[in-house]
């Protein structure tokens, strides 16, 4: 019932009998949809930080987390990298682990968030570098020629950006990086609409009740804008993409990809690590 009620999000037309009847039947994503749609707002995903900070510590993002900072970490053994940047670093989930679980620290840590209300939390934890409250666009257009960091890194927060604005921005860092590591999802390759939304539905579903009491206030806060967003039925929060996609993008943007690596096969598509150097 979800499914189809997407299909009508997607085109336009009225879902609400067929969300009403599929949060009857106990559909946690219907429910928070409706709430979603009754209110005169136009949330995006990543506006209600307290939401997404639950969303990504709890339900299986800890051993997601987990293997991409244990990555992390042999990464920053494998290239002692002197200076890093952190791109979209949320409040260090997956950076501070890393840092922590690594002979070879890097000396000085910049990193840049969007959201004002987690970097509040992860700034007091890092000892040398800078946290500049910026969307990824906006920091890589005034880079000054003075600016290099031997390791970039991106842990699922690239796919938060517009696809034509992270091509751009990914090539404007190009000249400023030696190295740079994107950890992504490789999300189904669905032509068919009806199968995508179908996907869509049973992923979403699936991830919603992961989280038991704070099932409601993960997908309303969170997963509902995401959805909308997927469905163009919102502004989109969200611009995931399968991983051979990202490493085609990644060579565009003029980097030459060195590894690309299954790291977890979390519930919502399986995390790769993308190493590419510039």
């Amino acid at each position: 019932m979800l499914a189809c009620a997407l299909d009508r999000l997607a085109e336009g037309e009225n879902a609400i009998p067929l969300l009403e009847t599929a949060a009857r039947e106990g559909s946690v994503m219907a429910a928070a949809i409706l709430n979603h749609l009754a209110g005169d707002d136009e949330r995006r995903a990543y506006d209600t930080p307290h939401a997404f900070e639950i969303f990504i510590r709890a339900g299986g993002n800890p051993p997601l987390y987990e293997s991409v900072s244990t990555a992390l970490a042999r990464l920053y053994e494998r290239f002692a990298p002197r200076r890093l940047l952190d791109i979209g670093a949320g409040d260090g989930m997956a950076l501070l682990p890393a840092l922590n679980a690594t002979s070879r620290r890097p000396h000085t840590v910049d990193v840049v968030e969007p959201s004002a209300e987690l970097l509040a939390r992860l700034r007091p934890q890092l000892s040398a570098g800078t946290a500049r409250q910026q969307t990824f666009q906006a920091f890589a257009s005034h880079l000054a020629s003075g600016e290099p960091w031997d390791m970039a890194q991106a842990t699922f927060s690239l796919q938060s950006i517009p696809s034509v604005e992270r091509l751009d921005a990914l090539k404007r860092l190009r000249s400023h990086v030696t190295r740079l590591v994107v950890v992504e999802f490789d999300v189904p390759v669905l032509d068919d609409a009806r199968d995508r939304h179908a996907s869509l539905a049973r992923r979403y579903e699936q991830a919603a009740r992961e989280y038991g009491e704070q099932a409601p206030l993960v997908a309303g806060g969170f997963l509902a804008p995401m959805l909308l967003g997927q469905l163009q039925a919102t502004t989109p929060s969200n611009f995931e993409q399968p991983i051979a996609a990202w490493q085609d993008e990644i060579t565009r943007a003029g980097y030459r990809i060195a590894s690309a690596t299954h790291l977890h096969d979390y519930s919502w598509a399986p995390a790769w690590l993308i190493v590419a150097e510039a």
